[in-house]
């Protein structure tokens, strides 16, 4: 089984993650691309880093989809066999890096490696998201970045619909995170109920 775990920085994507993880058993990943690169060697994730920068100098929106989407890719096929949750994936990819003109790299990367059994979308205000970043680390780069203060929600919702991907959206403005996790619990019972596959 492969959860997702979607939003902007800030909205508390990490800590269901680690959540779902912990008391479910899955196997967490994070920046899936980064297993490409980071095998503990310092060096190879500045090399990634270096790849990763040109990338987004690059204008064009399908080779960037596609160079997030090994990533997905990789995940799909080295992990099949574990249920993993994974901290961003395609919604976060195409929130990103996506357009109308890359919709075919999506549909494809559907095609090939499938979707995930359930994308947790979060939601929080980009002041909120803010203020969490800054009670968690002041120094915070994110908190510095004008692209990470967008709102983002109406995007990745949408690449949702027109993608159908099983989903639960979670607005966490005025939740606590064990609200938040009371509700993802919630949802995965319900998966227990409706898969053969095994959820600890």
């Amino acid at each position: 089984m492969l959860i997702a775990v979607e939003g902007m920085d800030g909205v508390g994507k990490t800590e269901i993650a680690r959540h779902i993880s912990n008391k479910y058993g899955f196997t967490f990943i994070e920046k899936p691309l980064h297993y490409f690169y980071n095998d503990g060697a310092e060096q190879n994730y500045a090399d990634l880093m270096k790849v990763a920068n040109r990338m987004y100098d690059i204008n064009d929106d399908v080779l960037k989809s596609w160079y997030i989407a090994l990533g997905n890719i990789y995940v799909a096929r080295m992990f099949s066999d574990e249920n993993i949750i994974i901290d961003r994936h395609l919604v976060s990819n195409y929130y990103w890096n996506g357009s109308v003109n890359s919709d075919s790299v999506f549909r494809t990367l559907i095609e090939t490696s499938g979707t995930p059994d359930l994308t947790i979308l979060l939601y929080a205000t980009p002041k909120t998201r803010m203020e969490r970043l800054a009670k968690r680390n002041k120094y915070d780069s994110d908190l510095f970045d004008p692209e990470k203060r967008d709102d983002g929600y109406d995007k990745m919702l949408g690449f949702i619909q027109k993608f159908k991907l099983p989903s639960l959206v979670i607005d966490t403005e005025n939740k606590s995170l064990a609200e938040v996790k009371e509700i993802v619990d919630c949802e995965i019972q319900k998966l227990k109920s409706q898969t053969r596959k095994l959820i600890k």
